[in-house]
């Protein structure tokens, strides 16, 4: 009898995570990736033409605001999100833009060593960071993502 209860609660949680997928099916979450990625890519090409300051503060500001702004229009596209209160949306985007930044350079510079690689396609070297200044957000961003 333990046996078979057991057998229904793991079933229950299958059937559980499977209405998940139904609800935000990882498709759509990989479409809304894929337009954004888009989207960056033909800004990078466009605009990185050589009228880039070469303050590494001013870079790293400038591609933080692009992926911010890149940020909010890849959760638009997500399941769901849309239907939340404006109200709502903010407080999501707001309580989880470091969290999501941080992720979404991490899986860019994966392949990057000793720096990251930036919404605006500027690599950042360990050693550019700290004569910034910002070093030490650099090791923290670096070591997440190790």
């Amino acid at each position: 009898q333990e046996e078979r209860q057991r057998n229904k609660e793991r079933e229950g949680e299958v059937e559980s995570s499977s209405a998940v997928n139904e609800e935000m099916p990882v498709e759509k979450i990989l479409e809304a990736e894929m337009a954004v990625e888009q989207k960056t890519e033909l800004h990078a090409d466009g605009s990185s033409g050589g009228s880039s300051p070469n303050d590494p503060v001013t870079n790293i500001c400038q591609a933080a605001d692009k992926q911010l702004f890149t940020l909010v229009e890849w959760a638009k596209r997500i399941p769901h999100f849309s239907e939340l209160a404006l109200d709502d949306q903010v407080i999501l985007l707001r309580a989880g833009w470091n969290e999501l930044l941080i992720a979404s350079f991490s899986h860019r510079s994966i392949s990057v060593k000793d720096g990251i690689l930036l919404a605006t396609g500027l690599h950042v070297h360990r050693n550019s960071a700290h004569s910034a200044g910002v070093g030490a957000i650099f090791d923290r961003a670096h070591n997440a993502e190790v």
